[in-house]
């Protein structure tokens, strides 16, 4: 065509050179169908076939987790920390349960919002609703139905039911039966207590509106979390209320049936001086959240959501490994401290030894194993006297969170079991007093979770047990792995 005629051809590429820009620079939400989409499809259904037909190898482990949340934009800290985990290498599911049978209208609205919200975080994880089902059903049905062949989820993560002493006993069983569903599936489980909770649902969010059908580009947001003032705290989201599933440390199993709403709808707050700032981040396509009165949202609660997506300095992760059930404890902290956000942590390994006299050649075994598993470690420690008393006060403390369900009906905690099960619990008496030694002050705690064995230790009890591990803590992730080794070294 240059050769032809020059100036034409310049004239005729200026003119498409032109209208390629305005059409990226008012980025149209439209689908032009292209053939690299059709391409794509084909491509990724090949791999997933060829995937099928290759056998497991510990090398190629991927830790794939189901996360237990509800609304993605409910429970911003534990989205963050699977992404912490998943982030461009693995899967990541999230599950909602709707005790309600829901329209297809309903149910796409819900879909959509939430991939609205995990795209404006930047967030690579897809977003599963289940309806008409209770809790227990429901998060059996995403277990044994997420992902497809070698893509489906490996690890159960969910939040603590931090109310567990005054929720409903129903409630109370269907979250101990969750555990017991996961490890029967041969899921590891991963529970998650923040000091503040996992929850928050109470927020208002107005998420910046983003191109869904895929166009020329992209409209991404730089998802900076604003104040109603105006002020950057992160990058942060949270979402108004909605009571369909609470999966975490707020769990209201009672309260689901009461739940109307089929979409999102944010409610206008009322006039405020601060109106201003508010119009002008929505023109920057910042998230912008506030309180259900469209007041500013407290700094402490900023800082309790972006615990997982805030870069901080001289932070440190306290690992407790205290049971061999495939290194999935000692794996999960490892990637946290790789991601950009937790770069420069220390990680500090706790491991429990019975032989005092040969502690020293414990420690170095401990520490020979961890350099083999290129496992880069601060320092390390070997804690005896797990098998010693508690102290009288952690026994007592032990007696009052129990003193609700010594007496009464239902799944109460007996005499017999308490003698049954004393040595046990004297165990994870003198674990917390370890922990609230060596780990006050850890940026992070990630510790072997006890079994919930079923027909030996009642809801009741077992609950009791992660309450004393994780009871004015920092952060505290129990992990339990399925005995499916995670780890592996060359000599």
């Amino acid at each position: 065509m240059f050769l032809i005629d020059w100036v034409s051809s310049l004239i005729t590429f200026g003119i498409i050179f032109a209208l390629y820009l305005l059409v990226v620079y008012r980025k149209p939400d439209v689908n032009w169908g292209s053939s690299t989409q059709a391409q794509t499809y084909k491509t990724a259904l090949s791999s997933a076939h060829r995937l099928q037909n290759i056998g497991d190898h510990v090398k190629n482990y991927h830790p794939q987790i189901l996360v237990l949340a509800g609304k993605p934009q409910h429970r911003p800290p534990l989205i963050d920390l699977a992404n912490l985990i998943t982030k461009n290498n693995s899967l990541m599911i999230i599950g909602e349960v709707v005790p309600q049978k829901m329209s297809y209208k309903t149910r796409l609205a819900n879909l959509k919002e939430g991939q609205k919200w995990l795209k404006a975080r930047k967030i690579k994880a897809f977003y599963n609703v289940v309806d008409d089902f209770s809790m227990e059903e429901g998060v059996r049905a995403l277990i044994q139905a997420s992902g497809f062949g070698k893509l489906s989820p490996n690890i159960l993560l969910m939040g603590y039911k931090s109310d567990w002493k005054t929720c409903n006993h129903n409630e109370l069983i269907s979250y101990f039966t969750i555990l017991h569903n996961a490890f029967t599936n041969r899921l590891a489980v991963a529970i998650l207590r923040l000091p503040n909770g996992t929850d928050f649902s109470h927020l208002n969010v107005d998420i910046p509106h983003t191109p869904v059908h895929g166009g020329l580009t992209a409209n991404n947001s730089t998802a900076n979390f604003n104040t109603i003032d105006g002020n950057t705290t992160g990058d942060l989201l949270a979402l108004r209320p909605n009571r369909f599933m609470h999966a975490d440390s707020n769990l209201n199993l009672s309260a689901l049936g009461t739940s109307t709403h089929n979409s999102l709808t944010i409610p206008m707050p009322p006039p405020m001086p601060n109106q201003r700032a508010l119009r002008e981040a929505i023109a920057r396509n910042d998230i912008v959240y506030s309180t259900r009165g469209g007041s500013c949202v407290p700094k402490d609660i900023l800082n309790a959501m972006s615990v997982f997506n805030t870069k901080q300095e001289n932070r440190t992760i306290d690992v407790w490994w205290l049971y061999d059930d495939g290194g999935l404890t000692m794996l999960l902290p490892y990637i946290i401290s790789t991601r950009s956000t937790w770069a420069s942590s220390k990680i500090r390994v706790f491991a429990l030894t019975n032989r005092r006299l040969e502690l020293e050649l414990e420690e170095r075994n401990m520490a020979n194993l961890l350099n083999k598993l290129r496992i880069d470690f601060s320092s390390l420690t070997m804690v005896e006297g797990v098998t010693d008393k508690p102290k009288e006060e952690t026994i007592r403390m032990h007696e009052k969170i129990l003193s609700g369900f010594l007496e009464g009906q239902g799944d109460v905690v007996t005499e017999e079991e308490r003698a049954r099960l004393q040595e046990k619990t004297y165990r994870q008496l003198r674990l917390r007093e370890m922990l609230q030694q060596h780990s006050k002050n850890a940026s992070l705690v990630v510790m072997s979770l006890p079994m919930p064995r079923q027909d030996t230790v009642s809801a009741p009890m077992y609950m009791s047990w992660l309450e004393l591990l994780t009871k004015d803590m920092p952060p505290v992730l129990l992990v339990r792995g399925n005995q499916s080794s995670v780890l592996t070294f060359y000599s």
